[in-house]
């Protein structure tokens, strides 16, 4: 069973200007990450916890590029 390494503790959207703020919590040390970027307009649309969905999985492809490049090091 694979164990997740990261949680995504705090989620914070400005829909008028499409900002967005996710906060990851590394589950064994401790260790948080803030990512923040900002959304197209057609990304904004739909369900609440949906549009929390694919932010959350949108921070998450960021996170894994900032670890691949870090990891070229």
């Amino acid at each position: 069973m694979r164990i997740k390494m990261w949680s995504f503790d705090n989620v914070l959207i400005d829909l008028e200007d499409r900002d967005v703020s996710v906060k990851a919590v590394h589950a064994l040390n401790g260790t948080e990450i803030t990512v923040a970027f900002r959304l197209g307009e057609k990304q904004v649309r739909g369900e609440a916890g949906e549009l929390r969905r694919r932010i959350e999985i949108l921070a998450a492809d960021r996170l894994l590029d900032l670890a691949s490049f870090l990891d070229s090091f």
